[in-house]
C-alpha cells in the first residue's frame, strides 16, 4: 500500500471562495475545517477536501483582526464548522448561512482559544 502525503496549498482570503468552488465544482467533498492560533496574532485555518480517497488542504494564514468569508454557500454543513471557529477563536466569518452569532457552546470565557498564550499554563482554559 502506498500512502501519500496530502497536497496542501497556501491560499489568500481573498481566493478562498474561488478555490472551494473549483474543489465543489470537481466533485470533492468537504472533510473538515479547523482552526489553531499558531502566534499571538496569527491563525491558521485549514479546509480539507476529499476526491477518490485524494486529500487536499486550502490553509489560510490570517491575522485576528481579518474577516473571511463563509463557504457554506458552497458547502451547506460547513456552517457547524465556521460558527464554531467564531466563537472559540473570535475569527470573523462573513455570510454563514446559519449564525449562531456566539452561541452555538456554553463557555465561560468569550472566544478562549483566543485568549493570548501565557507562560506556564494554559490561556484557554479559565481558572476554577
Amino acid at each position: 500500500m502506498r500512502i501519500e502525503e496530502p497536497a496542501v496549498t497556501r491560499i489568500e482570503p481573498k481566493d478562498l471562495l474561488k478555490k472551494v468552488e473549483e474543489l465543489r465544482d470537481n466533485g470533492n467533498r468537504l472533510v473538515q475545517m479547523h482552526a489553531t492560533r499558531v502566534a499571538e496574532d496569527n491563525y491558521e485555518i485549514n479546509y480539507s477536501f476529499d476526491k477518490d480517497y485524494k486529500f487536499q488542504t486550502l490553509r489560510l494564514n490570517i491575522t485576528p483582526e481579518t474577516q473571511i468569508p463563509s463557504i457554506s454557500g458552497l458547502y451547506w454543513g460547513a456552517f457547524t464548522y465556521e460558527n464554531e471557529i467564531h466563537e472559540l477563536f473570535g475569527i470573523g466569518i462573513l455570510g454563514i448561512n446559519i449564525d449562531y452569532k456566539g452561541t452555538l457552546y456554553k463557555k465561560k470565557m468569550k472566544n478562549p482559544f483566543a485568549a493570548p498564550p501565557s507562560k506556564g499554563g494554559d490561556a484557554t482554559c479559565p481558572s476554577k
